[in-house]
């Protein structure tokens, strides 16, 4: 196996020396590729939202919105991975020969910022904005941050699995480890391996323009107003459009890629209620289009008000459980019922294990919250 990754995943796993590792075709994508592989919609009045699927991001699928104004363009979000954000820029140069001038990262998480060296050196004079904490926050994590994260939350746990696999012959469902089911896993590994190598390559650019609360800029005719919320990262940049009533919440609002379900995750601290105000804040502009951080372009309010609403009801029946003096965590989430809203995301599609994990996530969350992060919580 010439391969340098084979090598040591195999050592890694500790495999024999007569095992047969599938390697992964290359992870390099050619930018035609990548083009051909983008999500597109055009929203109107210039506005227009790409996204590549998560397969070709290796990490998420971020949502980069594009506004042509009269005399530039503003892209809200770059990519996880470089080959995404040149095939956004070369969608971006067929749209229109105007120059990017305004790029904005809504927060610190890898696949909102990590093209921005794309950005800056395909438009000189770039001017990157975000909140003054969100420069802070990317400021002290570097590449190896992200690839630590990867491993804490992904590729350790395969590599644990695979090689309990190889052991014991059962994956974790109890069913045979076949050669093929082997084949996909050892494959897995050695992208997500080859995909950190990218990571740990990549340059990284800081914002350069920063603002605290709020901040309106005018390009020509069309005002992109500003604003530093909390969404699943503190401090997260929100960009609202008045005059076409289209708002970007970046992560402040995801939703799964079908757009139906409830939220897919929850947020790095317990600062729920101020996400939930966050929320009701976005509510109160009364958007007519959405675009999450994650997912597809929502063309009303639904989404946003539910979320809402299960927020809510999550924050009210924690704080009502400890006020009845329920001490543990497993008590409080035991008396947290939110039912009825998970299956409105849905109707008619049984509520799934990923829905109740959330609900107790959140519910641990809100019980820290409502204790000033009592460390017990956490055990």
């Amino acid at each position: 196996m010439s391969s340098p990754i084979a090598r040591p995943l195999v050592a890694a796993l500790c495999l024999s020396s007569s095992a047969s590792l599938a390697l992964p075709p290359p992870l390099e994508t050619s930018v035609q590729k990548a083009r051909a592989m983008l999500i597109r919609e055009d929203l109107g009045s210039g506005v227009h939202v790409f996204r590549a699927p998560s397969d070709l991001e290796y990490w998420t699928a971020t949502n980069s919105v594009v506004v042509v104004n009269d005399e530039d363009v503003a892209v809200f979000d770059t990519c996880t991975r470089a080959v995404t954000a040149r095939a956004v820029i070369a969608e971006i140069r067929k749209l229109t020969p105007k120059p990017v001038r305004i790029l904005i990262n809504s927060h610190w998480h890898q696949d909102h910022w990590s093209g921005n060296d794309e950005y800056a050196k395909a438009f000189p004079g770039l001017r990157i904005i975000a909140s003054a904490a969100t420069r802070d926050f990317m400021s002290r994590m570097g590449p190896k941050f992200f690839i630590h994260e990867m491993e804490q939350f992904g590729m350790a746990r395969k590599r644990e699995e695979l090689a309990a696999a190889i052991r014991t012959g059962k994956l974790t469902d109890g069913s045979p480890l076949t050669a093929e089911a082997r084949a996909r896993k050892e494959t897995s590994i050695a992208m997500g391996m080859q995909f950190e190598s990218e990571i740990e390559k990549r340059i990284r650019v800081l914002p350069d323009l920063v603002f605290q609360d709020e901040m309106t800029l005018r390009s020509g005719a069309r005002d992109l107003r500003l604003m530093s919320l909390t969404g699943d990262a503190t401090a997260s940049t929100v960009l609202y459009l008045p005059g076409s009533r289209i708002l970007v919440t970046g992560d402040v609002l995801v939703s799964p890629e079908e757009g139906k379900g409830p939220p897919p995750w929850t947020t790095n601290s317990y600062s729920v209620t101020p996400w939930l105000e966050s929320l009701r804040r976005l509510e109160a502009l009364d958007p007519a289009v959405i675009v999450p951080g994650q997912g597809p372009v929502m063309h009303d309010k639904s989404y946003l008000e539910r979320t809402i609403e299960l927020f809510a009801s999550v924050i009210d029946q924690v704080h009502a459980a400890l006020e009845r003096d329920l001490v543990t965590l497993r008590d409080v989430q035991a008396a947290v019922d939110v039912d009825r809203i998970g299956r409105e995301y849905a109707p008619g599609v049984p509520l799934s294990e990923d829905f109740r994990s959330w609900v107790g996530t959140f519910s641990k969350k809100a019980m820290q919250e409502a204790l000033d992060g009592a460390a017990d919580v956490a055990n």
